[in-house]
């Protein structure tokens, strides 16, 4: 592996791998891995909707589930008699999108895996007494966003659509998408997106990156003891949609993250963030960068907190 440049808080380093001599064995990524779990379920919201009649539901951040009569059947068919539950989870914030071990990582119309420009994360669960429905007609879901005339598309995650999967998202080629705005019961307007929904599982609403500039590859080095199976590394774009790429490779050899897929277009602006817990604390930190293929970002400084001094840090940058 050849490494063309890298960029740290001090400035450039030089070219070639990052030495280390303070290296320490690796840690171990139990508390880490069930962080994303501990993050995750206490922001399942529930609701109880009876499945005769018309029921809107606005959740905390402002995302609206609007549920038709006769929405809901049993798996053999027969017409739920009753209230069904509703569970719900909605991320705007990438403080919380990175807590809970998500991204917008998806694959786009070459099918390589890029950030996507993303306007809302959520997750949706029915159950009625506490087994699976299914769907015989979608729930309309409204998402607030200040970001108008978007071209913008419904994707899933088909491969992994539990609410703990490490979640990929693909474009839901029968998603529908439309701006609408929504009136609250206080008579105010507010601006956002409309999908429609017809299955359980993880949604986003989101676009695909067009920037037309060449692309390549990013790399970071973090600190000893370190790799995938216990931290994360995320690049977390400065726009005004959400986009965080997740860094999917780690190169024993050199000792560095790497989202590895080449997808990512040069020049663009953003933050490299590093998230670990090797024990009951975060430890965290970041570096200011300007994409470039090739690139090394260097995580030198971490801070210690709870999961809400990580979020607040991120929320942030």
């Amino acid at each position: 592996m050849a490494f063309l440049a890298c960029s740290s808080d001090s400035g450039d380093c030089k070219i070639g791998p990052v030495e280390n001599p303070n290296q320490q064995a690796v840690i171990d990524s139990t508390a880490y891995r069930q962080s994303g779990r501990d993050c995750r379920l206490p922001r399942v919201q529930t609701f109880k909707v009876f499945n005769f009649s018309f029921s809107e539901i606005v959740a905390d951040q402002g995302t609206v589930l609007m549920v038709t009569p006769k929405t809901f059947s049993t798996p053999d068919g027969t017409l739920v008699d009753g209230e069904v539950t509703l569970s719900l989870i909605e991320m705007y914030q990438p403080g919380e999108i990175i807590a809970c071990q998500l991204s917008t990582n998806g694959l786009n119309q070459n099918q390589k895996v890029e950030p996507l420009l993303s306007e809302s994360i959520f997750y949706l669960n029915a159950t009625y007494n506490g087994e699976p429905v299914i769907f015989n007609q979608s729930i309309q879901v409204f998402v607030p966003s200040e970001n108008q005339n978007l071209e913008l598309s419904l994707f899933h995650s088909p491969s992994c659509p539990q609410l703990e999967c490490t979640v990929l998202w693909e474009i839901e080629q029968q998603g529908t998408i439309f701006e609408k705005p929504y009136t609250n019961a206080s008579g105010d307007t507010v601006l956002g997106y409309r999908a429609f929904v017809q299955n359980t599982g993880w949604r986003s609403i989101a676009r695909f990156n067009e920037n037309q500039t060449p692309r390549g590859t990013l790399y970071n080095k973090a600190k000893p003891g370190y790799n995938t199976s216990n931290s994360n590394t995320f690049l977390y774009y400065d726009a005004s949609s959400t986009a965080i790429g997740m860094f999917t490779s780690f190169d024993t050899e050199n000792e560095v993250f790497s989202e590895q897929y080449g997808e990512i277009p040069n020049n663009t602006p953003g933050e490299v963030i590093f998230v670990g817990k090797p024990e009951t604390e975060f430890m965290f930190g970041s570096s200011a960068v300007i994409t470039k293929d090739g690139k090394i970002t260097v995580t030198r400084d971490l801070q210690s907190g709870s999961e809400t001094s990580l979020i607040a840090y991120i929320n942030n940058l």
